[in-house]
C-alpha cells in the first residue's frame, strides 16, 4: 500500500451524538463520542482503513490537542502534531436519527503566530519525502496562515511530490494563484462560485453539489457523475471520504473510471452513516457499481 502525507491546519476536537435538538431543552443523550476532526484527519482515517500509511500532520493545542493527537493514533494513522500555544478549537455535532438533520456547533479557528506556522512547515518538510502522494485539507485558523497552501504547493513542487489540495478563502485563492498550484482541487458550488478563473490553474478539477451530480475535468474528458441513492443520514465529512476514495483509487492504479466511482461511493458510503469518515472497502464497493457517468459536453 501507498504512504500518504495528510496536513490539516484548522482540525477539530469534535463531539458526536446521536440526538434530536429541540431549541431551549436540555438534552441528555447517551454518548458523546470524541472524534478526530478537521478535514485532513478525515481523509486520513479513511486512507488507513483501505490498508495505506497515514502521516497526519496538524496544529496541536493543549490538552485538546494532545487528545486529539491520541485520536489519531487509535485511528490507525501516525500523528505528527504541531504545538501551538493556542488551544485547539472544539466542536459539537448531534444527528438526528429520525430525520438525519445535522446540528453543528464549533469554535471559529484559533491563533498561530508565524513562528508556528514556520514550525508545520518543517514538520512537512521532515515527512515529505516517505509520501506517495500530499493531501493539504480545509480552512486555515488565522490570517496568518494566509499563505500557508501556497507554500506547501511550492514546497511539493520542489521535491517532487504531487499535492492536491481542499479548500476555501484567502488561502486557496493564494494557492491557485501562486507559481506551483495544487494538481487536483475539489471545491464545492458555493466555494467554485467565489474562486473566479483561478479554478483553471489545476490540472484536475472535481466540483461536487451536495447529493447531486460532480463535474470532473481532467487533461483529457470532463465528465457529469452521478451519486447512487441512498437514505442520507449525516452529509458531513463525505467530501472528505470523496479525496480518501480518489486517493486509494488512484495510488492503487486504477483506471480513471473506476477511480472517481470509488470516490463517488465513498462521499455517498459516508453520507448513509451517523458518524464522520468511518468508512472502509466493505462499504463502498456495494455502492460503486451504482455510479453513473456521462460526457460534459458543455
Amino acid at each position: 500500500m501507498a504512504t500518504i502525507l495528510t496536513i490539516t491546519a484548522n482540525p477539530l476536537l469534535d463531539h458526536l451524538a446521536d440526538a434530536t435538538i429541540r431549541p431551549g431543552e436540555v438534552h441528555r443523550v447517551e454518548r458523546l463520542a470524541a472524534v478526530a476532526g478537521g478535514k485532513g484527519l478525515n481523509v486520513a482515517r479513511v486512507l488507513a482503513a483501505h490498508g495505506h500509511r497515514a502521516i497526519a500532520v496538524f496544529f496541536a493545542g493543549g490538552r485538546h490537542g494532545e487528545t486529539l493527537a491520541e485520536l489519531a493514533a487509535s485511528d490507525g494513522l501516525e500523528p505528527v502534531p504541531v504545538a501551538t500555544a493556542a488551544s485547539t478549537r472544539i466542536g459539537f455535532l448531534a444527528v438526528d436519527p429520525y430525520t438525519g438533520a445535522t446540528t453543528s456547533l464549533m469554535e471559529q479557528g484559533f491563533r498561530v503566530t508565524a513562528r508556528e506556522n514556520g514550525a508545520l512547515l518543517t514538520a512537512v518538510r521532515r515527512r515529505i519525502a516517505e509520501a506517495d502522494l500530499v493531501i493539504a485539507c480545509g480552512s486555515v485558523p488565522d490570517p496568518a496562515c494566509a499563505a500557508l497552501w501556497r507554500l506547501v504547493c511550492d514546497l511539493c513542487a520542489n521535491t517532487g511530490k504531487i499535492c492536491w489540495l481542499d479548500s476555501y478563502g484567502p488561502a486557496m485563492d493564494a494557492a491557485l494563484a501562486g507559481p506551483h498550484p495544487p494538481a487536483l482541487v475539489k471545491p464545492n458550488r458555493q466555494e467554485y462560485g467565489r474562486g473566479g478563473r483561478r479554478w483553471a490553474a489545476p490540472a484536475e478539477l472535481h466540483l461536487s453539489d451536495g447529493a447531486g451530480a460532480i463535474k470532473v475535468r481532467t487533461p483529457q474528458i470532463r465528465l457529469v457523475v452521478t451519486p447512487p441513492t441512498i437514505k442520507e443520514r449525516n452529509p458531513v465529512g463525505s467530501g472528505d471520504c470523496y479525496v480518501a476514495g480518489l486517493a486509494h483509487a488512484r495510488l492503487s492504479g486504477w483506471n480513471l473510471e473506476r477511480q472517481i466511482a470509488w470516490a463517488v461511493a465513498a462521499g455517498a458510503a459516508n453520507a448513509a452513516r451517523s458518524d464522520v469518515a468511518r468508512i472502509g472497502p466493505d462499504d463502498i464497493a456495494p455502492l460503486a457499481d451504482r455510479v453513473r457517468f456521462e460526457p460534459d459536453d458543455r
